[in-house]
């Protein structure tokens, strides 16, 4: 069980530090400006959340993927985003930490929120 729980608290910080510098270098280095890379960040809201999660995106033009993980890596949801507003009914899912990724061909971003 301790070394369960070691586990998961060294994947959230090492997740938490290495993501963003990672996705970064990694499109840069594809051709990609950072001014597009955050031109197609989202943000989720509220963070935590109880019942409702909201994804916003800065601009689409085309259907991206999303998918919702826990911290032990299962993919609990997964669908897509048409729009530029979307909401995912969590109220249901057990209180911890999860990871929401979206992507299409080119690009895959990553944010952490909270299920109270």
């Amino acid at each position: 069980m301790k070394l369960k729980l070691l586990f998961v608290l060294f994947f959230i910080v090492a997740y938490s530090f290495a993501q963003a510098p990672t996705t970064l270098i990694s499109n840069i280095g594809s051709g990609l400006s950072a001014m597009e890379i955050q031109d197609n960040e989202f943000t989720i809201a509220p963070n935590p959340a109880k019942n409702k999660l909201n994804i916003k995106l800065q601009n689409t033009n085309e259907d991206l993927k999303l998918e919702v993980f826990d911290v032990l890596g299962k993919r609990i949801y997964k669908g897509l985003i048409t729009k530029l507003e979307s909401s995912i009914d969590v109220s249901n899912w057990k209180s911890g930490v999860y990871l929401v990724r979206i992507s299409d061909d080119t690009e895959t971003q990553t944010k952490r929120f909270i299920k109270q």
